[in-house]
C-alpha cells in the first residue's frame, strides 16, 4: 500500500517535491493557504493582464531539470534572450559586473579607481580577521572580491537599500551562491581562460538559456500541479494548516481550516515548506521556548510589486534594470518577457519595493505607492503620470531570508530541534531559510525525495 505524504506549501519546492512523489505512486496531499500555486513564483493575473512577483524566467545548467521543465509544455517552450542592467553614476552597464564592464563602461575615472582598489585589496595585509564562530559579512565579502572603490560606491549602496541592514551585520550567505564571484575569476572567463573553482560564477550562469511561458512565470507551477493530480495527488489550495501533532506511532496528524472549518488529516510524514517561525508554532508537542525565540530571530525581508499598465513600448531596452537611490530597486518591463501578458499595443512596467513587515510600503495602496514612485519614474525618463492607464500590486510577506552575521546560531538551533520529529522534514527557500533561483528549488526537492523516498 502507497504510502502518505502531506507537503506545506504549494510553491515550487513543496510542488517539485510532491511531482517526484507522485511519480513513485506515493500518495500525497499538498496544502496552500493562497487561492493558487507557485509561492514566490506566481503571477498576479487580473482580466488578461499578468504581473509576476518579480522578473522571473527559467534557466538553468542542469539540463535534465530544463527538459523536465521544458516537457511540460510539450518542448513550445523557447528560448528567449534576456538583457539586464545596472544604473551606475549615471550610465547603464551590463548586469552582472564583469571585468569587461569595469574597463569599458564605467568610465575612466571610475575604471581606474575600481581597478586600483581592487588591486590594493589583493595584496593588503590587513584584512579584517573573522572572529570564531562569526560569520563573514557582505562588507568583507565584497571588499575581498571587488575592492573598496567599488563595494562603497556600489554594493554597499544597493545592498543596504534592499535589505535594510548594514553590511557590517549581513552574513556573506546574503550573496547567493551562484554570484559569488571574483573579480579575476571573471576576468578569466572572459579571456577564455580555464577557470578551477568549485562553483559557477554569475556570468556563467547567466550565459545560459532562458525561458518563459506565455501567460507569466506561474505557468511552470500550474503545469506541475497538473501533472501532481494526473497521479491522483491532491492540491487543497485555500487551506491553512494550523497544527502538525507527532503521534505515539512515529506517524502525523495535521490540523487545517478550509472553508471555514476546522479538519484533520493523517499521514505517514510531513514535508514543510513553509516560514521556519510558521512552522514552530504549530508543531506538537509545544517546541521548547529558546526554539521559538531563535526561529523568531530568522527574519524574512517582505516584497512589494507595483505593476503599471501603459501604452509604451521597449521603455528599458532590456528586462530589468537595478538602480540606487529610488524608492524601488529594481524596474522591470513585462513585455520584455511575453508580449502576452498584456493586451495588444499595451505594456506592463512594473517596479519592485523590498520593505519591512508592517512598514509604510508593505502597508500602502497600489495608488500610494504609484504616488511614491512616480516622480522618480518621471525624473528618470520611464513613465509620465498621464502615460499609466492601470494599477496592479503582488506582495510576497516572506520573499527573502535575512542572513544576519549571527543567522547561522538560530538556524541551527531550530534545524536540531526539528530532528527530534522522526516523520518531518523541511525544504525548500524558506522551509530550509536558503536562498535558491527557480532550478535550484527543482533540483534539491528531487534530491531529497530521491534519497530519502524509502524512509518517507
Amino acid at each position: 500500500m502507497a504510502r502518505h505524504v502531506v507537503i506545506l506549501g504549494a510553491g515550487i519546492s513543496g510542488l517539485s517535491g510532491a511531482w517526484r512523489l507522485g511519480d513513485s505512486g506515493v500518495k500525497v496531499d499538498v496544502f496552500e493557504s493562497s487561492l493558487s500555486v507557485g509561492g514566490l513564483a506566481k503571477t498576479i493575473r487580473e482580466d488578461r493582464y499578468c504581473l509576476d512577483i518579480g522578473p522571473h524566467s527559467f534557466f538553468s545548467n542542469d539540463q535534465q531539470i530544463v527538459n523536465m521543465v521544458c516537457d511540460l509544455f510539450k518542448n513550445k517552450l523557447q528560448p528567449i534572450s534576456r538583457s539586464v542592467k545596472f544604473y551606475y553614476k549615471g550610465k547603464y552597464m551590463n548586469y552582472p559586473l564583469t571585468a569587461q564592464g569595469v574597463f569599458f563602461e564605467m568610465g575612466f575615472c571610475s575604471s581606474v579607481q575600481a581597478i586600483f582598489s581592487f588591486l590594493k585589496g589583493k595584496i593588503s595585509l590587513h584584512k579584517r580577521i573573522i572572529a570564531e564562530g562569526e560569520d563573514e559579512t557582505v562588507e568583507d565579502w565584497a571588499i575581498a572580491n571587488f575592492g573598496e572603490y567599488l563595494y562603497q560606491t556600489f554594493f554597499k549602496l544597493y545592498t543596504e537599500q534592499f535589505w535594510k541592514v548594514s553590511c557590517s551585520e549581513l552574513s556573506s550567505r546574503s550573496i547567493p551562491t551562484h554570484t559569488r564571484m571574483s573579480f579575476a575569476n571573471t576576468l578569466k572567463l572572459l579571456l577564455r581562460q580555464k577557470v578551477n573553482k568549485q562553483g559557477e560564477s554569475l556570468i556563467e550562469r547567466e550565459m545560459c538559456p532562458t525561458y518563459y511561458p506565455d501567460t507569466g512565470f506561474i505557468e511552470i507551477a500550474e503545469r506541475i500541479a497538473k501533472l501532481i493530480e494526473q497521479n491522483q495527488g491532491h492540491i487543497h489550495l485555500g487551506c491553512e494548516v494550523t497544527g502538525v501533532l507527532e503521534l505515539s506511532d512515529g506517524k502525523m496528524r495535521i490540523f487545517y481550516q478550509c472553508n471555514g472549518q476546522q479538519k484533520e488529516m493523517d499521514c505517514d510524514y510531513v514535508i514543510s515548506t513553509i516560514p521556519l517561525p510558521l512552522l514552530t508554532k504549530i508543531l506538537s508537542p509545544s517546541v521548547l521556548p529558546e526554539v521559538l525565540s531563535a526561529a523568531n530571530k530568522l527574519e524574512y525581508r517582505s516584497l512589494v510589486v507595483l505593476g503599471m499598465l501603459t501604452q509604451k513600448q521597449k521603455i528599458l531596452n532590456c528586462g530589468y534594470v537595478y538602480l540606487l537611490n529610488r524608492p524601488f530597486n529594481r524596474i522591470f518591463e513585462m513585455n520584455e518577457f511575453s508580449i502576452h501578458t498584456s493586451l495588444s499595443e499595451e505594456n506592463i512596467i512594473a517596479v519592485e519595493m523590498p520593505c519591512l513587515q508592517d512598514s509604510i510600503i508593505w502597508t500602502a495602496t497600489k495608488e500610494e505607492l504609484f504616488d511614491i514612485c512616480i516622480t522618480s519614474m518621471a525624473k528618470d525618463g520611464f513613465l509620465l503620470p498621464g502615460d499609466v492607464k492601470r494599477l496592479f500590486i503582488a506582495k510576497a510577506q516572506y520573499a527573502y531570508p535575512v542572513y544576519r552575521k549571527d543567522y547561522a546560531v538560530h538556524l541551527t538551533c531550530v534545524m536540531d530541534y526539528l530532528k527530534r520529529y522522526k516523520s518531518l522534514a523541511t525544504l525548500g527557500r524558506c522551509g530550509e531559510f536558503m536562498y535558491m533561483d527557480i532550478d535550484e528549488c527543482i533540483k534539491r526537492a528531487f534530491n531529497f525525495i530521491d534519497k530519502y523516498n524509502g524512509r518517507l
